[in-house]
């Protein structure tokens, strides 16, 4: 692929578009509907859509590992029958086979993992929420959600899910969260019976 500063500032704009950054939205789009977008921009055929994304989300694969707590929480947890699931907002539709990439390294001790493009909806819709509840077949007074972001605990909270800010830089932050954690290991202090 010939990758042309006029090709670049073309996708560029695209990008852009979807970035919810700069663009909020709740609704999720697939790296196809993104991607072929840019490829059509670009007067290209569409066999190149795997390179390309390829190429695009390698970038975001760089260097990202859990935090030091994570893994050692995740197995008290686990060790103690809790279950777990991750909820995730991904950048511009990213593919799960990119984006599961990043929590490799603790999957042993996640039950369920379900990410925008999973859901077809970014946080703070509450239909990921649900879909962990029915998932695990509980109700929202059963489940804690941790989130580090506004929409995190807005999602949670409409459904009545019990919310934990996790402030790891101890910033002034009120959501209207029910817990404030400075690290993973405090949601230890909250829950019964964990050794």
């Amino acid at each position: 692929i010939k990758y042309s500063k006029e090709r670049i500032e073309k996708a560029v704009l695209i990008l852009k578009k979807y970035n919810t950054r700069e663009n909020y939205r709740e609704i999720e789009y697939s790296s196809i509907t993104i991607f072929s977008e840019i490829i059509r921009l670009w007067g290209s055929d569409l066999a190149i859509l795997d390179q390309v994304r390829s190429t695009f989300y390698s970038f975001f694969q760089s260097d990202s590992k859990p935090y030091d707590d994570v893994e050692l929480v995740l197995s008290k947890l686990k060790k103690n029958n809790f279950k777990i699931a991750v909820l995730t907002d991904v950048a511009y539709g990213m593919d799960n086979k990119y984006s599961l990439k990043d929590i490799e390294s603790i999957s042993n001790n996640i039950d369920l993992v379900l990410t925008s493009v999973d859901v077809g909806y970014r946080k703070p819709n509450p239909k990921g929420y649900k879909m962990i509840l029915d998932y695990f077949k509980i109700s929202p007074s059963e489940m804690i959600y941790i989130g580090d972001e506004e929409k995190d605990i807005t999602g949670a909270n409409e459904l009545g899910i019990k919310s934990a800010l996790i402030n790891r830089n101890c910033a002034n932050k009120n959501f209207e969260q029910l817990y404030t954690l400075n690290s993973l290991n405090d949601i230890l202090n909250f829950l019964e019976g964990v050794d």
